[in-house]
């Protein structure tokens, strides 16, 4: 029997279903809403409205709330989802919004294995899990990069921030690969900073080599691998990549930069005082040649960084190291001094040996 229109109630018009239970209304010969015996609707066509106000200011059920003036909100389960403020900033599972975007987990567990496709984002829990977020692809288990905040953070304390990659299919817990620590050292390929190091790299010589810098441009010049500066931004020095098989390792010696220049003298007695020894070094027993930094530093102090027997604020030793190269115009200088000196015997002997030939031939 086909649905028939019921107009007599006061309710308006009432559609009776047919035997079927299913209850159709039609438009023009076309099917514009169905609802079937267990109540299920389905529309044709389409609805356009300016905008959609919810009245409800609860996350009760499922479906958008007015939590505040201004405000917008979306529910799941009773439970906040999505909240938008009256300034546009946006808060997944909070409405206490400290950002553009924020988002906050109550508890997490290891996101080492985890499916993750897509952006993981966590904070809270425990297993050094606060604040997270976790990069991936892939249906399974997937390459992840961890940002981490470690859990002695309290309060308004920045602890150290981490960075972690794993292999791809594997159920396992990333591996630490680089952090910036509170006090903005960084460490590569190690969880602390060696000494009292700004960048420490850790490395297994025999796989890898802690820092490779190429040069991607032929250029007869050359090119800078690396510029240091001094405290007012003028270049102290810098290593070089001077055309395509050398590196010049260079410091600055610019005649602009110095004052009170004067040729150097007394550089063959300072040469003489220089105690050039052999010696074995005592962490692989290799054999070695050159100078003892503080002996060397009271000849040419300009050689040598540190202060003998120097300690750290640990008790560890802080050692002495020396650049050699200058003691080149120290040896350059010793060197003239001793040709004047040749010359001036050479002159000497070449008169007595004139004046001996003369009295020989009388």
């Amino acid at each position: 029997m086909a649905a028939t229109v019921n107009a007599s109630t006061s309710a308006g018009v009432v559609i009776t279903p047919d035997n079927s239970g299913v209850l159709a209304l039609q438009s023009s010969s076309t099917t514009a809403l169905t609802i079937d015996a267990s109540q299920n609707s389905t529309f044709v066509g389409t609805a356009s409205a300016t905008k959609l106000i919810p009245t409800g200011s609860s996350a009760t059920g499922n479906g958008l709330y007015l939590p505040a003036a201004n405000s917008l909100g979306l529910s799941t389960n009773g439970t906040n989802a999505v909240y938008i403020d009256s300034s546009q900033n946006v808060g997944i599972g909070t409405a206490s919004l400290a950002a553009k975007l924020t988002v906050q987990v109550t508890s997490v567990t290891t996101l080492g294995a985890q499916a993750s496709s897509g952006l993981i984002i966590a904070g809270g829990g425990s297993n050094n899990n606060l604040c997270q977020i976790a990069l991936g692809y892939g249906t399974t288990y997937a390459p992840v990069a961890i940002s981490s905040i470690t859990t002695t953070q309290t309060g308004n304390t920045i602890a150290d921030l981490i960075f972690a990659t794993r292999s791809v299919n594997t159920d396992t817990a990333p591996t630490e690969r680089m952090r910036i620590t509170s006090s903005g050292a960084v460490c590569v390929a190690t969880t602390s900073q060696f000494s009292s190091a700004l960048i420490s790299v850790a490395a297994d010589m025999n796989a890898l080599f802690p820092i490779v810098i190429k040069n991607t441009v032929t250029q007869s010049g050359g090119h800078e691998f690396m510029r240091f500066l001094n405290s007012a931004n003028a270049k102290a020095g810098s290593i070089d990549h001077t055309g395509t098989t050398t590196v010049a390792y260079t410091t600055s010696s610019d005649y602009r930069m110095k004052e009170n220049i004067a040729p150097m003298t007394g550089a063959l007695t300072a040469v003489l005082q220089l105690k050039p020894c052999t010696y074995t070094w005592k962490e692989d027993g290799k054999v070695g040649q050159g100078f003892i930094a503080h002996e060397l530093q009271e000849v040419c102090p300009d050689c040598v960084s540190g202060n003998k027997d120097a300690i750290d604020e640990h008790g560890n030793p802080e050692y002495q190291g020396i650049d050699t190269s200058f003691l080149v115009a120290t040896l350059t200088a010793a060197i003239q001094e001793l040709k004047a000196i040749n010359d001036t015997q050479a002159a000497t002997i070449t008169a007595l040996t004139a004046r001996i030939v003369a009295l020989e031939n009388k």
